[in-house]
């Protein structure tokens, strides 16, 4: 009598899966990967003066003669 050999098919899954992923990330990479954007990104600051509320009494430091 002749063998029949026969083949287990290999789950096709994986490779499903691993193209989903690398569609995935190619995405990504297109909508938030991008460094040229139309939107200037330059950081514009401005000096500010501290304003208080409560309004602090001047702090005024007096050396006598023994402390020096």
């Amino acid at each position: 009598m002749t063998d029949i050999r026969v083949e287990k098919k290999k789950p096709f899954w994986p490779w499903l899966f691993m193209i989903f992923v690398v569609i995935a990330i190619l995405a990504f990479l297109y909508f938030y990967g991008s460094t040229e954007t139309e939107e200037d990104d330059t950081l514009e600051t401005t000096e500010m003066e501290e304003v208080s509320l409560i309004p602090q009494p001047e702090r005024t430091i007096f050396l006598n003669e023994e402390s020096i």
